[in-house]
């Protein structure tokens, strides 16, 4: 299976359950593809995520039913996998660019930026509503 992006991808993720996967691309964009052997792929999404910023990080949360990417404008996104639709929009997330997102557990996601910075955010309930609880700063070098 090949998959053409036509821009240059910084990440990508694989939902936890189906044939899915979701790329973050250089100029902005969120593409979500279902995959299956012997056929091409099909794109169920295209999301304008982050502006004229890039797309740098993508990872499948709650169950695999949102996607959270990171940017270099220190934005997190949560967007819902069947609509495209914006969940919820973390502006100004980090002191610089946001590099790294990555799942601690089933309601919890870290993420990193260009400076070292570690933040860890808990999803309560699963409503997405992202807050922030704790802060590790310069732990380590990403």
């Amino acid at each position: 299976m090949e998959i053409n992006l036509g821009k240059l991808p910084f990440d990508i993720d694989f939902h936890p359950s189906n044939t899915l996967v979701a790329a973050g691309l250089i100029n902005g964009d969120l593409h979500l593809y279902r995959y299956a052997a012997n056929s091409l792929p099909q794109r169920l999404l295209e999301v304008h995520a982050h502006g004229e910023e890039s797309c740098r990080a993508v990872r499948f949360i709650n169950d695999g039913h949102a996607i959270v990417t990171g940017s270099p404008d220190r934005s997190i996104l949560a967007t819902d996998v069947e609509t495209g639709s914006v969940i919820a929009r973390l502006e100004n997330s980090h002191g610089a660019a946001i590099n790294r997102l990555i799942n601690l557990t089933e309601t919890t996601i870290a993420s990193g930026d260009d400076e070292g910075c570690i933040k860890v955010y808990g999803i309560p309930d699963n409503n997405l509503a992202a807050i922030p609880l704790m802060l590790m700063k310069n732990i380590f070098q990403i």
